[in-house]
């Protein structure tokens, strides 16, 4: 039934939902993410422990504001099934140092998905589709932290 599968999804990285796994997560990732040795991390102490925890947190807020925007635009070109956003520990999402996604525009194995996927038109509105959602995104973002306006600016 592979081939029966349809449709679009977007994906942000998974919040650990135990304890537990959220020290693993902190273990696994701090080594991978912030890419220092142990004796530079020691240094820092619990309060750069705490700083680089909020960051993440931050992170995974805003990758999940990024992911819903993306889900909400694709949904009116794509017709495919919305198959919404999901959470998961990809090494792609991990390893990022800011708000980061995923988007899978459709499954290679299913004939409409392929074809909508190759053609020239689909991909442009697909592409044209996302740039408006991350446009969206950094708008409400500055919107939010006081940084400057992007809506007077104009689009090619």
């Amino acid at each position: 039934g592979y081939t029966a599968v349809r449709g679009f999804e977007t994906y942000f990285l998974a919040e650990a939902r135990t304890e537990d796994a959220a020290r693993v997560a902190r273990m696994e990732n701090e080594a991978i993410r912030f890419d220092q040795s142990a004796e530079v991390e020691n240094a820092g102490g619990g309060l750069d422990f705490i700083l680089k925890d909020l960051q993440l947190n931050e992170y995974l807020r805003e990758s999940a504001r990024a992911a819903e925007l993306v889900q909400e635009h694709l949904d009116t070109i794509h017709d495919g099934e919305n198959r919404g956003v999901r959470q998961a520990g990809l090494m792609v999402l991990t390893t990022a140092r800011r708000p980061a996604i995923l988007v899978e525009l459709g499954f290679s194995t299913n004939r409409a998905d392929a074809r909508l996927m190759t053609e020239r038109a689909s991909q442009r509105r697909m592409a044209q589709s996302l740039a408006d959602a991350i446009e969206r995104y950094l708008v409400d973002y500055e919107r939010k932290t006081g940084g400057p306006s992007t809506s007077g600016a104009q689009r090619d």
